[in-house]
């Protein structure tokens, strides 16, 4: 789940119709919010519309607590605490998978500790990462050039906790889906890029019935809430431009997300070092036609948040909302990176004056940005765009989400992007 982001000179020059736009006019600071919007929903109307919010592990409950406690067992010496070591690829600095890629490599590695490979007989794993340089953290001034950088630990355990891989308790694998002895104390993953796929996504966190019975959209919210923590640092920066982008006038049950993947996500791009294309592209009056569609269906609908990593999108899209719904107000995420790739492994190499610390910034921002939707025009083919809508429905500001799909994907993601499940 793929990734967003204008370059400091550039934002200098940005009119108020550009992705990276002035901000709104108003003033936030301790503001209540207005009675239609404390209304609106009586689960949400407590969190801050205008800076940061992010469900906390610890005490949210559901599949995202089951998961923390999961990954924080009491005694991380102790022998009969078992661990899965996610090993990064043999050519870590080249991976180009952006953040929503990773944030489901990961869930998968999760599940498959939990499982154990879908045997439950030798009990559940701790997932630990190792500590290679992870692309989107290079020159990272704020930890570790690693998921730690930007993310919170995956773990309260250590490496120094698990065995070696070379250990007599250890074993390491050479394919995702090669068989094991589940009673070694360690196990490495393989060195490959796709993670194996566990059968039974569920039975971990004590649910009686089979996994068909829960949700599992709720269970993938919660893995990519878990993930996605951001550090203190991140959570600032992240507040800092929420405050700048959106109004605290907003109502979230009126508002459409339109998050535009572009650049590199395209076949036939030229962009020296990104992953190769995976989708005819949508022209951007499919995304236009979409929001009349959804206007016509509920004509409150007063907002459009627009955001892409691709700085030629937004200002044309823009123009045609303008042109096309001009009583609509449009936000933007102000001051956005736009960088024009999603791919991970060189991200600070687009823009001469960013770095990879205002990519992330960025991206995260315009995913946080469009929690704040309850409509969203999108294609699945993205799993940067499919996570958004998958999170909104479940940890969103809005009191339920509608998806309209203009590039479907074929696969579970993007059917629970679409209509939950």
């Amino acid at each position: 789940m793929m990734i967003i982001s204008v370059g400091i000179v550039q934002i200098l020059f940005m009119t108020l119709y550009k992705c990276a736009a002035m901000p709104p006019t108003n003033n936030h600071e301790n503001r209540q919010l207005p009675d239609r919007l404390q209304s609106s929903s009586d689960r949400h109307h407590t969190r801050p519309i205008s800076s940061f919010w992010w469900p906390s592990p610890e005490t949210s409950g559901g599949f995202l607590s089951a998961i923390h406690n999961a990954q924080h067992p009491k005694d991380c010496s102790a022998k009969s605490t078992k661990y899965f070591v996610m090993q990064s690829l043999k050519n870590n600095e080249g991976d180009d998978r952006g953040l929503s890629a990773w944030a489901s490599v990961t869930m998968q590695h999760m599940i498959h500790a939990f499982s154990d490979g879908d045997n439950f007989e030798k009990g559940r794993r701790i997932l630990i990462n190792d500590e290679k340089l992870w692309p989107m953290a290079k020159g990272c001034k704020h930890g570790p050039e690693t998921r730690e950088c930007y993310f919170s630990p995956l773990t309260n355990c250590k490496l120094s906790d698990v065995n070696p891989i070379d250990h007599e308790s250890s074993a390491a694998l050479t394919t995702a889906k090669e068989e094991y002895d589940r009673s070694v104390r360690t196990l490495y993953s393989s060195l490959q890029r796709h993670p194996r796929l566990s059968e039974d996504k569920t039975s971990w966190s004590n649910l009686p019935g089979s996994p068909g019975d829960h949700s599992q959209t709720s269970l993938t919210a919660a893995f990519l809430a878990y993930n996605l923590q951001p550090q203190p640092w991140l959570q600032r920066e992240i507040d800092s431009r929420l405050r700048r982008s959106i109004p605290l006038d907003l109502d979230p049950e009126r508002t459409v997300g339109v998050p535009i993947r572009r650049s590199d996500k395209c076949f036939g791009h030229k962009i020296a070092g990104s992953a190769g294309g995976e989708l005819d592209c949508p022209p951007l009056e499919k995304y236009l036609d979409a929001v009349k569609t959804f206007i016509k269906f509920d004509p409150l609908i007063d907002s459009v948040i627009v955001t892409s990593e691709d700085p030629t999108v937004c200002p044309e899209f823009i123009a045609l909302l303008k042109g096309e719904l001009p009583n609509l107000r449009v936000l933007t995420n102000v001051g956005d990176v736009q960088q024009g790739t999603g791919s991970a492994s060189k991200l600070e190499s687009y823009k001469d004056v960013v770095n990879n610390a205002d990519v992330i910034a960025s991206a995260l921002t315009s995913f946080h940005m469009h929690l704040r939707a309850r409509y969203f025009v999108l294609t699945t083919k993205s799993s940067w765009t499919t996570s958004i809508a998958i999170f909104a429905r479940v940890y969103g500001f809005a009191s339920e989400v509608y998806v309209i799909d203009i590039g479907r994907n074929k696969n579970a993601y993007s059917s629970m992007a679409r209509r939950s499940g």
